[in-house]
């Protein structure tokens, strides 16, 4: 878009004061769902400007109030662990340098008050076009904030250089730190040990999440809900449950549905291998947000991968979670930590890849069905409003 069009787009803003939130993931979707969600409460306080950099999500709307700004897309491929562009026909420095630029003209018609940077400076893989990003708002309008927006885990080098890079980056040029996480069940010093190096304000604003609200149905069969989360993988998740499904189903009578995440390619052989085995009872649904979370709402059970959202929008619906712990590349252990940490808080059961065969599997899922002294607390979901209370007193502390 180009800068005069951006003019007559958004020339005629209210006085709300303006934030851009910059969005990037490269293999799951779970920085863009915290971010949406985030955005559209803000909306009602502030101009919301949602720049993401990550792959267009298929059946995944960005609410009307909330103004939304593409850039060329970039993921991460697992097995080279090389950035890609999403549009083939780019090499990715010129991608790079087209988003630079979209992003420069964005800042000049918008110069906002608030900069959130989801996930930065705690993942630093587009470290050049964050710190770009900051320089440029800084020198538009000093005044402005930056503020860190981060989930509940992060990956970090156990107090190494880079952690303590990362706490120069915050002490230097941010204005708040947001971990939306509740202090109770994981705080953020379980995975960033530097923490009380962190000089500027640090808040646990509780979860950004959509809770929900249980309809499970009368005189119908309880469904069991799989999710492998949104991205591109834990498809041996999927096999296992098809297999475990015929051994479950003589225990527990129930409806499979299992949800393929938004980035997968792999529907067609799925549905095959429940078409050859002559399955009954199973559902095999693509990725869709409205649609999963119906389901959710409707569940007896859940199965999922041990991401933010996917985790907290089950534990919300207070039935019985059980947590699949896959292996990563790189040795990542975010989602082991977090399930380690809501297991020891009673919320939820998991297993691991040594637990994928049929029978075990099986079993795992028969005995959190059976088990009804699950430890439901009050957790707090109430991540997105205390995130705004704090941004309108930062707003207002700079009015001053």
């Amino acid at each position: 878009m180009q800068d005069t069009n951006l003019k007559a787009h958004y020339g005629n803003l209210d006085n709300k004061p303006r934030i851009i939130i910059h969005c990037q993931y490269v293999y799951g979707i779970g920085h863009f769902v915290r971010a949406v969600e985030l955005a559209s409460f803000l909306s009602k306080s502030f101009n919301v400007f949602l720049l993401n950099g990550g792959e267009p999500i298929m059946n995944y709307a960005v609410p009307d109030e909330v103004f939304y700004f593409q850039i060329p897309s970039i993921y991460k491929d697992e097995n080279s662990n090389q950035l890609i562009p999403v549009d083939s026909s780019l090499d990715l420095k010129k991608c790079f340098v087209m988003r630079s630029a979209m992003i420069e003209q964005l800042v000049g018609v918008i110069c906002p008050d608030i900069l959130i940077t989801e996930h930065f400076p705690f993942g630093l893989l587009f470290e050049t076009e964050v710190m770009n990003l900051i320089k440029h708002i800084k020198s538009n309008n000093p005044n402005s904030k930056i503020v860190s927006s981060v989930r509940d885990v992060i990956e970090s080098e156990n107090g190494g250089e880079k952690d303590a890079f990362i706490c120069a980056l915050l002490n230097k040029w941010y204005d708040a730190i947001l971990v939306h996480s509740d202090e109770r069940i994981v705080p953020f010093k379980a995975s960033f040990p530097l923490t009380d190096q962190i000089k500027v304000p640090l808040y646990h604003t509780g979860y950004v999440v959509q809770r929900i609200s249980p309809s499970r149905l009368e005189n119908s069969l309880p469904i069991l809900l799989v999710s492998i989360g949104g991205g591109r993988m834990g498809n041996e998740l999927f096999y296992a449950m098809i297999e475990a499904h015929k051994l479950i189903t003589c225990h527990w009578q129930h409806k499979l549905v299992l949800f393929i995440g938004a980035f997968q390619r792999d529907d067609q052989m799925l549905q095959s291998v429940v078409n050859k085995n002559d399955m009954t009872n199973i559902m095999l649904m693509p990725f869709d947000k409205n649609a999963y979370l119906q389901n959710l709402a409707k569940a007896s059970a859940v199965v999922c991968m041990g991401g933010y959202n996917s985790v907290l929008e089950a534990v919300s619906t207070g039935v019985p979670v059980l947590i699949y712990n896959r292996k990563f590349l790189g040795n990542n252990k975010e989602q082991e930590l977090r399930s380690t940490l809501f297991q020891k808080f009673g919320l939820v059961a998991s297993f691991g890849e040594e637990d994928l065969a049929q029978e075990k599997l099986a079993t795992k899922i028969i005995d959190i069905i059976k088990n009804t002294n699950r430890h439901y607390r009050n957790i707090k979901f109430n991540g997105a409003e205390v995130t705004c209370q704090i941004l309108q007193k930062l707003i207002h502390r700079a009015s001053l």
